[in-house]
């Protein structure tokens, strides 16, 4: 599968083995160099800022019951925030941890 960068002209260098070496989280897929989902990835050194926000999901998108979520929210330069959801604040919290470290170096 060819991975394409969310962030024109912000690329890495050799997605497949930074992919390959990533950990998967929930559904998706972290690096120490991007973050991966739904085909595509955001290059870590694209990330401005990110924060985390308990929120709530309706599978069934009607009143009713919904299920606890944490979404992950990143801003990288886009007119749009990246929304990642996961189910689990442990989860949540890894990818904070990756995403922070990589912003301090």
């Amino acid at each position: 599968m060819a991975w394409k960068s969310i962030m024109e002209g912000s690329t890495i260098d050799n997605v497949r083995e930074d992919r390959r070496a990533s950990v998967r989280v929930e559904q998706y897929r972290i690096s120490q160099q991007a973050v991966y989902f739904n085909g595509q990835y955001l290059p870590l050194s694209c990330i401005r800022e990110a924060s985390v926000v308990e929120s709530s999901f309706s599978p069934t998108m009607s009143c009713g019951k919904s299920i606890p979520v944490f979404k992950i929210r990143i801003d990288y330069g886009a007119d749009k925030p990246l929304i990642l959801m996961v189910e689990k604040r442990k989860n949540a919290d890894m990818m904070m941890e990756i995403i922070e470290a990589h912003k301090t170096t």
